[in-house]
């Protein structure tokens, strides 16, 4: 493979994508033949497996190449002789590694099937995501896990008309308008829990950052939040914002600098609790030592900065692994196509240090 260049104007993605079309066209690789792992692919150019992620999806949307859970990524010429069925997985994006984690559970179910799984990413937009679903609707695929999103009710006609044609699953945002068998997280729980270790860690003035209205994630979040601080009769403090780490830098700036009495920050999601930490830094606050901060979601993000954040695992993998057997059960005829089925997948608290637990204790 040749070398990519940062100072190009191209996108690393459609580097890689470029590089392997390259050597495709020049015999370098066989038809059938399985191509280099991400790993080994981001360690020769010297970029991140989500750079290549993006690249190989791109390449078997176009039909250059073909995915086998727990195979590989193969060259296109022919399927394998055997009959080998297409589900597709619709994302939001392929850059939140939570999604990549529901991935990951979808394929330990999927391997050693006869299955061929397609990943369509919308890049978080939802007209992408409308185009997706028409094209969804114009093929013959066994079957959908669609992970939704703060945006997909506003494409309900036709997310009812692929529900009619075809077993779909959606993961994490429900879609109260159709009957379809849904896989969530208990958000109601982890709103709880995480509020409820704020206060037990000794805030009292705690401020919500919470994410869309309407949101079935964010509701269940917020609404646990409610409870537990109605529990212990402290003054609830909510504003609503997106999923982004714009949001949370925002919307703190906003909060605090009308506030001084706020103590501690429960963020919807993990990225908004970036942006959070970041406004913060700006306004000269150290975490934990004047204010704590949550986040939610246990992104792969909420590791790797000064003062990893305390947040809430959602169990994500299981959630493709729950999600997967309900649709395979489907359309292996196991369950009847009209029934539908709500399951919630447990939270589990992650402390660390943002909340400040180790110096107030």
């Amino acid at each position: 493979m040749g070398k990519i260049n940062e100072r190009k104007g191209v996108p690393l993605p459609k580097q890689i994508k470029e590089e392997l079309l390259r050597d495709i066209r020049a015999g370098k690789i066989k038809p059938a033949e399985r191509i280099p792992s991400e790993g080994q692919i981001a360690q020769e150019f010297g970029v991140s497996r989500m750079t290549v992620r993006e690249a190989i999806v791109e390449l078997i949307n176009e039909g250059y190449l073909y995915r086998l859970p727990g195979k590989g990524t193969f060259l296109r010429e022919h399927l394998p002789e055997r009959n080998i069925k297409s589900i597709v997985i619709k994302v939001p994006n392929l850059k939140c590694s939570f999604y990549y984690q529901i991935i990951s559970g979808t394929e330990i179910v999927f391997t050693h099937r006869n299955y061929e799984l397609k990943i369509l990413t919308e890049r978080d937009n939802q007209i992408e995501e409308k185009n997706i679903l028409g094209r969804i609707l114009g093929t013959k695929e066994a079957g959908v896990l669609l992970i939704s999103a703060y945006y997909t009710r506003t494409n309900l006609p036709l997310i009812k008309k692929v529900v009619e044609k075809m077993p779909v699953v959606v993961v994490d945002v429900k879609i109260p308008e159709i009957k379809v068998d849904t896989v969530v997280s208990d958000d109601f729980q982890g709103g709880y829990i995480l509020t409820e270790h704020l206060v037990e860690v000794g805030y009292k003035k705690i401020l919500h950052l919470a994410g869309p209205k309407g949101d079935s994630s964010a509701d269940g979040r917020r609404e646990g939040y409610i409870e537990c601080m109605k529990r212990y009769g402290l003054e609830q403090v909510i504003r609503y914002t997106r999923w982004g780490l714009e949001d949370g830098y925002f919307e703190t700036k906003k909060v605090i600098l009308n506030r001084d009495d706020i103590e501690g920050i429960f963020c919807c999601n993990d990225e908004v609790a970036i942006g959070c930490y970041r406004a913060l830094k700006e306004m000269g606050k150290q975490v934990p030592e004047d204010l704590g901060i949550a986040g939610y979601g246990n992104l792969d993000i909420s590791k790797g900065i000064e003062v990893p954040f305390t947040t809430v695992d959602q169990s994500a993998e299981e959630m493709g692994k729950i999600a997967a057997t309900l649709l395979l059960d489907k359309i292996e005829g196991r369950r009847k196509f009209s029934e539908a089925e709500e399951v919630k997948v447990s939270t589990q608290l992650i402390i660390r240090n943002s909340c400040g637990i180790y110096i107030r204790k």
